[in-house]
């Protein structure tokens, strides 16, 4: 054993009964736990989410996600494992494997999102579009390029969507939401700090909200009025990858279609509108 591991067993003696419980699950699950969001940790260990915080702070790391990011590299030294890019590709792969390999994650990601996917909440999320005076779509790194990505498809067929990248803006229009307005939340871990203030803030106010995730529960997807699940297993050390954003566009994509069917006359006319209004700009 080497690194976080080493220093799990080197601290075992102080950790509470309850924070051994995880030491134990981490020990005999490690690989398992890479995959696994804080909350899900927890009630595989029969803990509370408080519990893995402290054990992680016991550990003088800041939170679990620094400890999933050790841990990752931990089991790639112990296992003697080559080093990998975006979890698939290895050092020495010619271009035909890199092409076979990305392809075969993408399949398999929209696979497992369409299979995780809850069509009740699908539709509901679409009522509330429908519903709401302005849609504030919301995210930050990766997840807040989808957001911008979202807000620029939506506006070719309705005019009340926004998004700003900014987090303190984020915050400011999330503090101004009310029950009239709806927040969009792209988030893979479900664990980004930014983005479980910004969905208390529009909690407090009342203000329905729709989280696009990969983890069913955490943080974020506590009191939200739709959660819609996003597949492609993203490791810790993974972060930013493309099969990430290909499934949470593949979810915005089918929104976009349910939304358009549900008002078709309106977003066929305003579609034409706007595409009318940027012709000029195309050779």
């Amino acid at each position: 054993m080497s690194g976080i591991l080493d220093r799990i067993e080197k601290n075992y003696s102080k950790f509470t009964k309850s924070e051994k419980k995880v030491a134990d699950y981490i020990f005999a699950n490690p690989r398992k736990v890479l995959y696994t969001s804080i909350t899900d940790l927890a009630v595989n260990c029969n803990v509370g989410d408080t519990t893995v915080f402290r054990f992680c702070k016991e550990l003088k790391l800041n939170g679990y996600q620094e400890f999933k990011m050790l841990l990752a590299q931990d089991i790639t030294k112990n296992e003697g494992e080559k080093e990998s890019i975006a979890g698939i590709i290895e050092g020495g792969d010619d271009t035909r494997t890199i092409c076979e390999k990305t392809l075969s994650a993408h399949i398999e990601g929209l696979k497992e999102t369409f299979q995780m996917l809850d069509f009740n909440h699908v539709g509901r999320t679409v009522d509330l579009m429908s519903a709401a005076r302005r849609i504030y779509f919301f995210g930050v790194g990766s997840s807040g390029a989808i957001a911008l990505e979202a807000k620029q498809k939506f506006m070719r067929i309705i005019p009340n969507v926004e998004f700003v990248g900014d987090t303190h803006m984020q915050h400011m229009a999330a503090s101004l939401m009310d029950s009239r307005d709806l927040a969009v939340i792209f988030s893979y871990s479900g664990s980004t700090k930014d983005m479980i203030e910004i969905h208390k803030l529009v909690k407090q106010n009342r203000c329905p909200s729709v989280i696009i995730t990969h983890f069913a529960k955490t943080a974020l997807t506590a009191g939200a009025d739709a959660v819609l699940l996003c597949g492609s297993n993203e490791g810790p050390l993974d972060g930013g990858a493309s099969t990430t954003s290909v499934v949470q566009l593949y979810i915005l994509e089918v929104l976009y279609l349910q939304y358009f069917i549900k008002h078709f006359n309106q977003c066929v006319e305003n579609k034409a509108r706007t595409t009318e209004a940027i012709a000029t700009k195309l050779l």
